[in-house]
């Protein structure tokens, strides 16, 4: 298997530098660089390139420090706020700024800090040809399609929701769920993202129920 070079043109990285590298999401070393070009290891020496067959055309590299942190400053701007914490893809935690700073229980080398925020989706009902939009309808499953996605909740509504299945990491795939509760005129599906992870909604299909009442 080839080693994986990167193609930046004057990316202006030198040897030995430690790097994010996004599709990979994870850190290397900065191996084998010339002036657009570099090859990435695991270890800062030649014995771990990263190998790689796939062209990727999307993405960054942004260089970080060997030297993790547990303490995060400079968020007096967020003072008293309840904020959560991503690092590689994941929330680590979600802690209210005191004194400008969060402590964390693991040292970090990249992270984002912001307010924490729920997103919510809720389609237009369906419009059941022949029968209107305020027939009595229960979704028994929804196929959802979803694009780079990361956890989200979905159900009837806001108190009868499930988890979306198998989303713990970075997901572009459909889903299929079977939904909790009964027949209603209220929206038939809402779709939740609670966690400041990324989720892209395609399109939703269903397999429903539906009374002519």
């Amino acid at each position: 298997m080839p080693d994986l070079i990167c193609l930046i043109p004057n990316h202006g990285f030198s040897e030995s530098d430690f790097v994010f590298i996004s599709w990979l999401d994870d850190r290397f070393y900065v191996r084998d660089e010339d002036i657009d070009s570099f090859k990435i290891s695991s270890t800062d020496d030649d014995l771990n390139l990263v190998q790689f067959t796939e062209t990727i055309t999307d993405g960054f590299v942004r260089e970080v420090t060997e030297i993790g942190s547990t303490i995060i400053t400079g968020l007096e701007h967020l003072e008293g706020e309840l904020v959560s914490v991503t690092s590689d893809g994941m929330v680590i935690i979600s802690s209210t700024v005191l004194g400008g700073s969060i402590t964390l229980s693991n040292d970090v080398f990249t992270y984002a800090v912001g307010k924490t925020y729920a997103a919510t989706l809720i389609p237009m009902d369906l419009d059941i040809e022949g029968t209107g939009l305020a027939t009595t309808k229960r979704p028994n499953r929804v196929i959802i399609n979803l694009n780079e996605t990361i956890g989200g909740r979905i159900g009837q509504d806001v108190n009868s929701m499930v988890d979306i299945p198998d989303v713990s990491t970075l997901t572009t795939d459909f889903r299929e769920i079977s939904l909790p509760g009964g027949y209603t005129r209220d929206t038939d599906v809402v779709v939740k993202q609670t966690q400041p992870l990324p989720m892209t909604v395609l399109s939703l299909t269903y397999d429903l129920g539906a009374s002519r009442d």
